[in-house]
């Protein structure tokens, strides 16, 4: 995969020679790194050929460390979360006041004052601090939404909270930017669905990996194994449904095992659902494994993925993941991961949200023609790569990069060479493939 294109004119010796933005993560996790972790470092190493890119985290962790091994600057600070903004409230925007008279609040604008980025970008609708402190400074801000804010009567607060602070607004799919009215989607959203690293998918070493893998889990060679992957095992990424699933599975495919990769979040409902299993005489067939530090291998040693989520996905992570591996994937239709299954042209494959006698049936036909399912996953791969994959992100960011340099940096070099610049598509919540186009009513430079 080629490397960025810097814009024409700069110098890439020094750091100081690219304006300085800041990106804020409302976490970093000690033990594993979640999605939204995962895409804030992924959209950060790109974004640092253009710009000198400063990551804030909360505290050290597995986001901090690899992002200081990519050559990131990072900063610690913590900042309070407004869970309110994805689960709004009639009292949101006073509990805001009161959170701005907060040391913490208080120590953010002082150091934005004094450091002057270009622009901040800040990660998740929770994280609302740094917005509103920068734009209490004249900072630009780009607030990047991955996930669904909570559809109810106060969400209108919410969607004017975004709105009023920020210059523009990344929507990681269709779904997340469907709470916006449609007067803001055409001024100032663009759609910038995620990707991946080749590099980090390891491709010369599936082989291996899986065998490897699969040799470690006692699970044999002719032996389908159906997986589940979570960065952090709630109620509501499914587990149970999962479990429920692979009861009425054994039915019909005793052979099949099932693999558990992710952290418990609420222990007492992940011990339920070990229980579960014991109860129902699968212990020999499932392996939990928790947190995956080589999650390519875990990917290579499956056969299939099947993602229950019972929340609405802002996009669906996992899924992307398990095509990107070539997996097929069986999913609820919840949120953004019907938009990763069409496009993978596989929306037979989703069930409706909670028919678990649904899942068992797709996952079964599957199981049924295991050849089939492999060419159902190289297709699928193909299809996604098409519209997720390294190419298309890069030459969506570089489009992106080459309007942040217009509007907000001072000296806005020439863009020459490089990927092709994305083609214009519809504004995010249109039904065309995501590109990052340029927001109507833009006036052209700061």
């Amino acid at each position: 995969m080629a490397a960025p294109q810097p814009f024409a004119g700069e110098r890439r010796d020094t750091m100081a020679d690219k304006a300085t933005i800041v990106l804020f993560s409302h976490v970093s996790n000690t033990r594993s790194i979640t999605g939204a972790e995962k895409l804030l470092l992924f959209f950060s190493r790109e974004l640092s050929p253009y710009f000198n890119c400063i990551l804030v985290a909360p505290q050290d962790g597995k986001l901090t460390q690899l992002a200081r091994s990519y050559g990131l600057q990072v900063r610690l600070m913590s900042i309070p979360l407004v869970y309110g903004v994805y689960t709004p409230y009639a009292g949101l925007p006073a509990d805001i006041r009161k959170m701005q008279e907060g040391r913490e609040y208080q120590e953010l604008t002082h150091w934005l004052a004094e450091l002057r980025p270009s622009f901040v970008i800040t990660s998740t609708c929770v994280h609302a601090l740094p917005p509103i402190a920068a734009k209490s400074l004249g900072i630009p801000v780009i607030w990047k939404i991955s996930e669904t804010i909570t559809d109810n009567e106060f969400t209108p607060i919410s969607v004017e909270l975004i709105h009023n602070n920020s210059d523009e607004i990344l929507a990681i799919s269709q779904t997340a930017a469907a709470c916006f009215p449609e007067d803001i989607r055409d001024s100032k959203v663009t759609q910038l669905p995620p990707s991946w690293s080749d590099a980090d998918l390891m491709f010369e070493a599936w082989s291996k990996l899986r065998g490897e893998r699969r040799s470690e889990l006692k699970i044999a060679p002719g032996d389908p194994l159906i997986g589940y992957v979570s960065s952090f095992i709630n109620k509501e990424k499914g587990l149970e449904h999962f479990v429920k699933m692979a009861v009425l599975v054994h039915e019909q495919h005793p052979a099949a095992r099932y693999l558990v990769v992710g952290t418990p979040g609420d222990k007492s409902y992940y011990e339920r659902c070990v229980r579960k299993v014991k109860l129902e005489g699968l212990t020999s067939l499932f392996r939990f494994v928790g947190y995956e530090e080589c999650l390519p291998a875990a990917y290579c040693a499956m056969d299939l993925l099947v993602v229950p989520s019972l929340i609405r996905e802002g996009f669906g992570m996992t899924a992307l993941e398990g095509y990107a591996f070539s997996k097929p994937v069986v999913a609820y239709d919840s949120g953004g991961l019907r938009e990763i299954l069409d496009a993978a042209g596989c929306g037979e494959l989703l069930v409706p949200a909670g028919d678990i006698d649904a899942l068992a049936g797709r996952v079964n036909a599957l199981l049924a023609d295991q050849a089939m399912a492999a060419g159902i996953g190289r297709q699928a791969r193909e299809r996604i790569e098409a519209v997720y994959g390294p190419a298309a992100y890069r030459a969506r960011l570089q489009g992106l990069a080459e309007r942040w340099h217009l509007r907000y940096c001072l000296q806005p070099p020439q863009l020459i060479g490089g990927p092709e610049a994305p083609p214009a598509a519809a504004p995010a919540g249109g039904k065309s493939a995501p590109a990052a186009e340029r927001p109507r009513g833009e006036t052209g430079r700061r």
